[in-house]
């Protein structure tokens, strides 16, 4: 009997045209190009390569090699239930906000981890453990985002806000 296949890791990022609207889908191994929902094609690089990378890597949309591993964790949830418990705790003694914070760290600990591109954000889920990238660097961060690094695909790096000073700083 052979071994089930493993589940088709999950791309998701900004369309570099809107902007606005994510692309999520599975990445396959034939996987070329994805669409956003409103119509924009984005084209990928080397996707076979980046599922068969160990660690996870380069970035299939900006080509960056510069990628972190970090839990998939809902942020505003965690402070919510802390500040809830903090907020009870003078009238519960302080068992509220105990109870708080175990809750938010047992959350935190079974909630998957997600790799992240520094250059795009683009988030890979269902990836196995053996091919996490190292974790969050602030230094290759700030690298990306003061513009003293850039990817090989600069054009798609970065969608939003961003977008027009990319266009605008590449050179025709």
């Amino acid at each position: 009997m052979s071994a089930a296949p493993a589940p088709p890791c999950e791309l998701t990022f900004a369309c570099p045209t809107c902007g606005t609207r994510p692309v999520v889908a599975p990445l396959m191994p034939t996987t070329r190009r994805l669409l956003c929902p409103a119509g924009h094609a984005t084209d990928l690089a080397d996707v076979a390569a980046l599922l068969l990378a160990r660690p996870l890597g380069p970035c299939v949309v900006c080509g960056s090699a510069d990628l972190y591993a970090q839990r998939d964790f809902n942020r505003p949830l965690g402070l919510t239930l802390a500040a809830v418990g903090l907020a009870l705790g003078p009238f519960t003694r302080w068992i509220s906000t105990v109870a708080a914070i175990g809750l938010d760290a047992a959350l935190y600990l079974v909630t998957p981890t997600v790799c992240i591109c520094y250059a795009c954000n683009a988030q890979y889920r269902g990836v196995g453990k053996d091919r996490w990238p190292p974790a969050f660097e602030i230094a290759v961060h700030d690298a990306y985002k003061f513009g003293k690094r850039f990817p090989p695909r600069r054009g798609l790096a970065v969608a939003g806000p961003y977008l027009a000073r990319l266009r605008a700083e590449t050179p025709r």
